[in-house]
């Protein structure tokens, strides 16, 4: 809805409002209000936007959404609503139903951002499409991305998230998908699903609740949850990396990447990535651009162009030393799959684990989780470092193998210590929840000149 007068935003929300102008841009973040743009005053659990409209005004925000009654003055035209995050929402849909495009919509436990960028990078071969901006698939980042569209693109390739029951149902009937697809289900955000891996299975068949969502394509081990495959009413497509039974295989054949698609003579790719949980979210990807219509010609030209997603296993030589920063989050899943795939070092160089806690959600899975990752570090790495509470756990499994651990309380004495262990020739592996911000290691090291 970019381009449209603040008493057409009033009228779509049933509010009553004074005044005109034309919006440029809609922003939940203060400080990235540019001018022209409609600042929404959210509440969070640690910052409430009706604090920040000085600043939204300051940057030249045209008006602000806030909550009925909580603002009797300020520098800036208000939109008053019941509640900020509904009207955004609301907007988000209205604004789609009146510039409408086809949607693939994309979810999972993980992967979910790197099978979207895949996506895209196909498919924009063949359709002007928009994309979800980084990792935005919440409740509150959702519904902006759709604001923030020209609404001239034919394709939307939306990222759909969800920690709590029933914000997947929300993202729907904002947006429902009409190709949707989920890849691996694994432990994250467990502590909120009582019925465990089945439960957030569940919840994510919900991408495909709505009646316009023709077809779903799902990792092959969805299958296995049969009360969600109950759940899902569109046709089922389904790809691989180890099923040959899958709509979609792919598989290593002298040399190259060979994708077998029913009914379909095989076709071979060349990937710029050989990391088992890149090749299934590029599988992934590949069915969505089969099912949209792409040729195996088009999609050829489009695989050189891939690239990951920051902090998914970005790696990068310092100082004669292998970095690979995969900080941006952390579930058992996903430290797994950088475990077992950890490059090999130079010769005499040894593999380095820097690992924060995994994400609080999962709950009463946690120490288990701990435990098991603890126990396949000992095969994979050299030397281990944690930090965070959840992480002594892990520390306190590897330290069994007998190989060398430390367990911190700050960063400032990891990163003094790290300093003191690295040498040239070394793979050093940054991994942790988003709430431990490991990535800042991996800033504050190479802020430095190596030793």
């Amino acid at each position: 809805m970019l381009g449209d007068s603040l008493i057409e935003i009033a009228r779509a929300l049933k509010v009553y409002f004074e005044g005109d102008a034309q919006v440029s841009g809609y922003q939940i973040d203060s400080r990235g209000v540019e001018p022209g743009g409609l600042f929404f005053a959210l509440k969070g659990e640690k910052v409430d936007g009706h604090c920040y409209l000085p600043e939204a005004a300051r940057r030249g925000a045209v008006a602000a959404v806030v909550e009925k009654g909580r603002v009797s003055q300020a520098e800036l035209p208000l939109i008053e609503v019941d509640d900020p995050l509904a009207a955004l929402q609301t907007l988000a849909r209205i604004g789609l139903e009146h510039r409408p495009a086809q949607i693939l919509g994309i979810t999972g436990s993980v992967g979910k951002t790197t099978a979207k960028e895949f996506a895209a990078t196909l498919l924009e071969k063949k359709f002007s499409l928009y994309k979800s901006p980084g990792s935005f698939n919440s409740q509150r980042t959702f519904p902006l991305n759709l604001l923030n569209r020209t609404g001239q693109e034919k394709l939307l390739v939306l990222e759909m998230g969800m920690s709590l029951p029933g914000e997947m149902q929300r993202l729907v009937s904002i947006a429902a998908p009409d190709l949707a697809v989920i890849t691996k289900i694994a432990l994250s955000h467990v502590a909120n699903f009582p019925d465990g891996l089945e439960g957030i299975a569940c919840a994510k068949a919900e991408i495909a609740s709505q009646a316009k969502t023709g077809r779903v394509i799902l990792d092959v081990d969805f299958l296995q949850y049969r009360t969600a495959v109950e759940l899902i009413r569109a046709e089922k497509i389904t790809f691989s990396t180890h099923d040959r039974t899958a709509d979609y295989y792919l598989s290593y054949v002298d040399g190259q990447y060979r994708i077998d698609e029913r009914g379909v003579r095989a076709h071979q790719f060349d990937l710029p990535f050989h990391e088992t949980h890149f090749l299934h979210d590029f599988t992934a990807a590949l069915a969505a651009a089969r099912q949209l219509g792409m040729s195996w010609e088009e999609i050829e030209q489009q695989t050189l162009k891939l690239s990951l997603p920051k902090m998914r296993f970005e790696q990068f030589e310092w100082g004669g030393m292998q970095l690979i920063n995969d900080a941006y989050n952390a579930n058992p899943a996903s430290m797994r799959a950088a475990l077992e795939n950890l490059p090999s070092p130079k010769e005499g160089g040894k593999k380095i684990a820097v690992f924060g806690s995994m994400q609080k959600e999962l709950g009463s899975y946690s120490k288990e989780s701990h435990e098991e990752i603890g126990r396949l570090a000992q095969k994979h790495i050299d030397v281990l470092f944690s930090i965070g509470e959840d992480a002594k756990i892990l520390n306190d499994t590897f330290s069994e193998a007998k190989k060398p651990s430390e367990h911190f309380r700050s960063q400032e004495s990891l990163i003094e210590r790290l300093r003191e262990v690295m040498l040239p020739g070394d793979v050093i592996l940054f991994k942790g929840a988003r709430a431990m911000q490991i990535e800042k290691v991996v800033e504050s090291l190479c802020a430095a000149a190596p030793r």
